[in-house]
């Protein structure tokens, strides 16, 4: 089935950027996970964010620390590729389909250490429950295959998912590392997401750099 603009697509080639020069993303999704018991933050009484706040409420350069560069995440498409071997994955293949094309209020921001590494930050708003309903299925599909293949016209990567645990920040959280393979070389992506109220967070890079900047992102996402 093929994709364009999808969720699947636009989060493997995080890993693809490095692997076959696959085009910055427009937006990606989440991995599957469960909901925390005993969040320790949240922004439950929040209202929806519009783009504009939600782009201000984003990391920066500095955030970070030296050694980071930041730009803002690309507008242009990802390339058509097919996932095969998934078949919940390609139920979310098209536009009307992908649960994030129902948020329109988003902010992205994409950063590069001085040792090439990549870290993106995606922020979403939207009522709670429509949030956690939209995500959760993006969610859904993307736990249920522990490998699939993505096909674009030049390059088929093997790509492997595994669950992992996420700190038990806001009202859900889930976590995800992708293994990808293509050409003979291989990366490492870790995604976390977490939803607090009406924001949802996504970060997505290596491990070290997800887990050590998740904290920040979500304090900055969900202040007064």
């Amino acid at each position: 089935m093929r994709l364009r603009h999808s969720a699947i697509l636009t989060t493997t080639c995080l890993a693809l950027w490095a692997l076959a020069g696959c085009s910055a993303p427009p937006s990606h999704s989440a991995p599957a996970g469960k909901q925390a018991e005993t969040p320790i933050a949240t922004a439950g009484d929040h209202g929806v964010l519009p783009s504009e706040r939600l782009a201000d409420r984003l990391l920066t350069a500095d955030d970070l620390g030296p050694g980071y560069t930041a730009r803002p995440a690309a507008t242009t498409g990802s390339p058509e590729a097919s996932v095969e071997g998934c078949p919940q994955l390609e139920k979310l293949g098209s536009a009307a389909d992908n649960p994030y094309a129902m948020f329109p209020n988003q902010g992205k921001r994409v950063f590069t250490s001085t040792g090439g590494t990549q870290l993106t930050e995606e922020l979403y708003s939207a009522p709670p429950k429509e949030l956690a309903a939209g995500a959760g299925r993006i969610m859904t599909a993307m736990g249920a295959c522990p490998s699939y293949q993505l096909v674009t016209a030049t390059t088929v990567a093997e790509v492997r998912t595994q669950t992992v645990p996420v700190a038990r920040l806001g009202d859900e959280q889930w976590g995800q590392v992708l293994t990808v393979t293509a050409g003979g070389r291989r990366t490492i992506v870790q995604q976390t997401v977490i939803r607090a109220g009406a924001v949802l967070l996504v970060l997505s890079g290596s491990p070290a750099e997800v887990t050590a900047h998740g904290h920040a992102a979500l304090a900055k996402a969900i202040a007064r």
